[in-house]
């Protein structure tokens, strides 16, 4: 599948979330974590999308620890404490749609972070899609805000 194919799975997921947001983790060429509903608050404030799809996958694969060289898509950029949890597990991509300031104009108060900065605290290469399919995940935002 191609990044235009996996993103619009994380966009397709935000549209049905109870909050619009929406995420998968792929290794190998297989979608192995998922945030399906479970999203912003489910069961907890820290309930993001990127850290369900990351405990989905550490679960389903029994990969704690062990996503190194993984791929986040994400229909959000990932803010601050999301974006460490991508770091921390060591994820060779990351593939977004809207962005943060998105979130912020159409849905809900973010903190503007630089999700380049943030990468340079990364033990690895880390390469960064941005805005693919922004308009698809922007629309679920407005649509919901």
């Amino acid at each position: 599948m191609t990044d235009e194919q996996y993103i619009d799975i994380a966009i397709e997921i935000s549209k049905n979330a109870k909050y619009p947001f929406g995420a998968i983790v792929v290794k190998d060429g297989e979608i192995i974590g998922r945030s399906d509903d479970n999203t912003l608050m489910e069961k907890s404030m820290y309930s993001h999308p990127e850290l369900e799809a990351i405990e989905s996958a550490s679960k389903n694969k029994n990969l704690y620890g062990d996503l190194k060289g993984a791929t986040m898509y994400v229909s959000c950029e990932p803010c601050m404490m999301c974006m460490g949890a991508i770091l921390y597990e060591e994820f060779s991509k990351i593939v977004y749609a809207a962005t943060l300031q998105d979130s912020n104009d159409n849905y809900c108060p973010e903190m503007i972070t630089d999700i380049d900065v943030l990468a340079k605290y990364a033990n690895n290469e880390i390469e960064i899609v941005k805005e693919l399919h922004r308009d698809k995940a922007v629309e679920i935002l407005k649509s919901r805000g």
